[in-house]
C-alpha cells in the first residue's frame, strides 16, 4: 500500500492536498488517523508482550503501518515549493517500510515457532496429565514415606524397649557380680580361716602325739619284754602314732602349699641338691624297695623356685612311685630336664604297676582320693603336686600304662625368658 501511494503520487506529479474535493483530505484524514491508531496499538502491544519473536513482529508490524500513517499524512503539506522534499520523504518512510517488511519476512521462521492455541492447549492437557499422575506419584511417595516413618517409630521403640531391657539385665548382672565378688571374698577369708585352723591345729597337736609316742616307749621298758601279747599292743600303738603323726604332716603341708610364696622364698635352686635331700629323707624306703634312681639334669639343672616346694614335688613323686612298684621287677626311676617352649620340664618316669588313667584320671589329683588299697597311702601327695604347680603358673601332665609304669611331667614356667638367665 505504501509503495502504491509513493508511485501515485510520483506519477500524478501534484500534491494530493490540492484536489478541490474536501471529500477527498477528510478521507486522508481518516486514513492517517487509522495508521496511527493500528501503529500505536501495534507499538502497545510490541511493548506489553515478554516474547522477544512476537515482539519484533509487531514492532515491524506497527513501523509499516507508521510509515503507511506518514505518507499519507505529507499529503497535507504538500505544495509546489516543497513537492521535492516530500518526494525524499516519501521515498525514506517507503525505503523503511520496505526494510520493516523484509525484516518481518526474516522474523517468519522465529514467528512459525511460535505454538498455535490448539497446540497450547493439547500441551496444556499433557502438562496437567503429567501434573495429575506427578501427583499421584507424590501421593504414593508420601504414602510410602509414612510407612516408612511408622516402621522406623516402630522400630526405634523396639529398639529404646531392648534397650532399656539389656541395661536393666547390665544393672542386675552388676549387681550379681558385686554379690559374687563379697560372697567369693567372704569364702577366701573363710578359707583362709580354715587354712590357718588347719595349719596350727595339727602343728599343735604334733606335740602331744610325740608325747604320746614317748609315753607308750617309757610304758614299753618298764614292762617286761618278750610278753607276745605286749609286743602285738605295742606294735599296733607305734602305727597308730605312726599314722596320726603323718596325718598331721599332710594337712599341715596342704594348708601350708595353699598360703602365696613370699618372694624372699624363690630363689635359683638346683635339682640335684634337691633330689639328694628327698632321697635322704626317703633311705629307707628307696633302700627296702631295692629302687634304682638315675637323674640327668644336665639340660636344665636349676630352676627359680621356692625350696620347700621343689622338696615337696620330689618326695611325693618318689613317694608314689616307691609305693605303687611292681613287686614283678625291680624298681627303675628317671628324672630329666629339658627346656621346651616357655617351659622347664621336669620328667620323672618310673616302670611301676601304672594305672587306667581312663578310669581315674578324672580325679586324679582330687584331695583324699586312693586309686590303690594294698598299700598305705593318704591320697594328698598328687593334690599337693597339682596345686603347687597351678599357684606357680605351671602344669602337670600323667602318661601311665597299667602294668608298665607313669611318668609325671611337670611344666615349670621358664623366668629366662622375663629374668634372663635365671630359671
Amino acid at each position: 500500500m505504501l509503495l502504491f501511494q509513493i508511485s501515485s503520487s510520483v506519477n500524478a506529479g501534484t500534491p494530493a492536498g490540492s484536489g478541490p474535493d474536501g471529500l477527498v483530505l477528510v478521507g486522508e484524514l481518516f486514513v492517517v488517523t487509522a495508521y496511527l491508531l493500528v501503529a500505536g496499538v501495534l507499538f502497545y502491544l510490541a511493548l506489553k508482550r515478554d516474547d522477544r519473536e512476537r515482539r519484533v513482529v509487531l514492532a515491524l508490524f506497527g513501523t509499516i503501518a507508521l510509515m503507511g500513517g506518514a505518507v499519507h499524512l505529507l499529503e497535507f503539506w504538500e505544495t509546489a515549493s516543497q513537492g521535492n522534499f516530500l518526494l525524499i520523504l516519501r521515498l525514506v518512510f517507503g525505503v523503511a517500510a520496505l526494510i520493516a517488511a523484509y525484516l518481518l519476512f526474516r522474523a517468519i521462521p522465529g514467528l512459525l515457532a511460535i505454538p498455535s492455541e490448539k497446540q497450547l492447549k493439547r500441551t496444556n492437557i499433557d502438562l496437567r496429565a503429567q501434573i495429575e499422575e506427578r501427583e499421584k506419584a507424590e501421593a504414593a511417595l508420601r504414602e510410602t514415606q509414612q510407612e516408612l516413618e511408622d516402621r522406623v517409630q516402630k522400630r526405634s521403640a523396639q529398639a529404646i524397649t531392648a534397650n532399656r531391657e539389656l541395661e536393666r539385665e547390665i544393672e542386675n548382672r552388676k549387681r550379681a557380680e558385686k554379690q559374687l565378688i563379697s560372697k567369693n571374698y567372704e569364702l577366701i577369708k573363710k578359707n583362709a580361716d580354715l587354712d590357718d585352723f588347719v595349719y596350727y591345729a595339727s602343728r599343735d597337736l604334733k606335740g602331744p602325739v610325740l608325747n604320746v609316742s614317748g609315753l607308750v616307749d617309757a610304758i614299753r621298758e618298764e614292762l617286761p619284754p618278750n610278753n607276745p601279747e605286749l609286743t602285738q599292743l605295742f606294735t599296733r600303738l607305734d602305727d597308730s602314732v605312726s599314722s596320726i603323726h603323718r596325718k598331721l604332716n599332710n594337712l599341715a603341708e596342704v594348708s601350708r602349699i595353699q598360703k602365696p610364696v613370699e618372694e624372699v622364698d624363690l630363689k635359683k635352686l638346683s635339682f640335684q641338691a634337691v633330689l639328694e635331700q628327698v632321697q635322704a629323707t626317703l633311705a629307707q624306703s628307696i633302700r627296702e624297695s631295692d629302687a634304682k634312681i638315675q637323674a640327668d639334669f644336665s639340660a636344665a639343672p636349676e630352676v627359680f623356685f621356692s625350696r620347700d616346694n621343689l622338696y615337696s614335688l620330689l618326695r611325693n613323686l618318689l613317694s608314689n612311685s616307691i609305693k605303687y612298684r611292681d613287686p614283678q621287677r625291680t624298681l627303675q626311676i628317671s628324672l630329666t630336664t629339658r627346656l621346651q617352649d616357655q617351659y622347664l620340664v621336669l620328667e620323672v618316669k618310673d616302670n611301676g604297676m601304672g594305672m587306667d588313667l581312663s578310669q581315674y584320671g578324672q580325679h586324679l589329683f582330687s584331695l583324699f582320693r586312693r586309686f590303690h588299697d594294698h598299700v598305705e597311702g593318704s591320697g594328698v601327695g598328687l593334690y599337693i603336686i597339682k596345686r603347687i604347680m597351678d599357684n606357680n603358673r605351671g602344669k602337670v601332665e600323667v602318661q601311665s600304662v597299667l602294668g608298665e609304669g607313669t611318668t609325671f611331667l611337670l611344666y615349670f614356667v621358664n623366668h629366662d625368658q622375663d629374668t634372663g638367665k635365671r630359671v
